[in-house]
């Protein structure tokens, strides 16, 4: 069940990808090829479902990505889902270029999960449902959890992968709210009304000490295990997943980045970042990437920024947070079997190890600029 926590009232030039979304009838089909077919097939039952319980809202959706300056690979994977109104940042870990592939098996696994084809079932079973979590929420809980066991099952099937993980963070836009889920230390963070607000806590060790009041928060900046994170996806069969869902309004920006951007910056450069281009998101994001880098850039970097550009839903919403627990042992089962559904039986001990899409990819390139994959 979901354990509520309670209610709370100039080096380079970097192009983000970018877009615009508003509902799946303003997307071209360059865009998304699927929202117009959607919308244009009355017999689809999950449009009409999620159509049937959501408000009217408008989404810009921008990200991008950079090695840094130090790491010869990008571990780094991000992914816009223009149809769903959803961003994904995740940070690969492991040797080789496991943390790689890791990072983008997740991102591909809640890809295909959210824009599967509405003949296909749902994941969730009677037993581990979710019922206090709106329909949207719970899709993306699921997703995370598949993405899970499919990173987990390529790490115990293939020795190069062998402990390989990934941290995530994730926002959907529906239904008059802003979801966002994560494990790991990727962050999240709300612009609202001129401050910065963050969403998510890190699960890493030295924020449980901070908790705790072993160390301060000054003391946490140079602590010297301040990488340790105690939870990621793909290192146990079953993984926990924290979950806040905020109210939507008009002119919020969310943040989401890897460690490679929230451990170099403080929360006032990058609030004094969004301050300075406050209508320009496109520059937030590449003026964040240069800032990191100008302090070393010791890690990947990878930021997007969700901001709300319209919405409408009633004011009864109220912001929540809290965990959704490990599901059940039994459930593996079913999830493997749905697995294999989407991706073919024996996908675990076939993903590719060799993919490294941005090594040594030059700095100045932008990803639309990249060579082709």
């Amino acid at each position: 069940m979901f354990e509520s926590l309670g209610s709370t009232p100039g080096r380079h030039e970097v192009m983000p990808q970018r877009l615009v979304v508003s509902n799946l009838s303003h997307l071209s089909r360059a865009e998304s090829g699927e929202a117009e077919s959607r919308e244009a097939n009355p017999d689809d039952v999950e449009n009409r479902r999620d159509s049937a319980h959501s408000f009217p809202m408008k989404v810009e959706l921008l990200a991008e990505t950079d090695i840094g300056q130090v790491r010869r690979i990008n571990e780094d994977s991000y992914r816009l889902i223009p149809a769903q109104q959803v961003a994904i940042v995740c940070d690969g870990m492991g040797g080789h270029a496991a943390g790689e592939v890791a990072s983008r098996c997740a991102v591909e696994t809640v890809e295909a999960y959210l824009t599967r084809d509405a003949s296909m079932p749902v994941v969730a079973q009677p037993d581990w449902d979710e019922p206090q979590l709106a329909h949207e929420a719970r899709e993306l809980v699921w997703a995370i959890r598949l993405a899970n066991r499919r990173v987990f099952l390529a790490a115990q099937s293939q020795q190069q992968m062998a402990g390989m993980g990934t941290t995530l963070v994730a926002l959907r836009v529906a239904s008059g709210t802003v979801t966002v889920c994560h494990v790991g230390d990727s962050r999240a963070y709300r612009w609202h009304a001129g401050e910065l607000e963050p969403v998510t806590v890190d699960h890493s060790l030295v924020a449980e000490l901070v908790a705790r009041n072993e160390i301060t928060a000054e003391q946490a900046e140079s602590f010297a295990d301040r990488n340790i994170i105690t939870r990621a996806l793909g290192t146990r069969p079953a993984v926990a997943v924290d979950v806040n869902v905020i109210p939507a309004k008009t002119g919020d920006w969310y943040l989401l980045c890897s460690d490679g951007l929230s451990g170099v910056l403080t929360d006032g450069d990058i609030a004094d970042t969004i301050r300075r281009n406050s209508n320009d998101p496109a520059q937030v994001i590449r003026e964040l990437i240069e800032r990191a880098n100008d302090r070393g850039g010791p890690d990947n970097i990878t930021a997007a920024i969700a901001v709300v550009r319209d919405a409408d839903h009633p004011q009864s919403l109220q912001s929540e947070s809290g965990t959704v627990p490990e599901s059940p042992a039994e459930i593996g089962d079913k999830e493997d079997a749905y697995l294999d559904m989407m991706f073919g039986s024996g996908d675990a001990d076939s993903i590719d190890l060799t993919e490294e899409r941005t090594d040594r990819i030059p700095l100045n390139l932008s990803r639309q600029q990249r060579p082709p994959e």
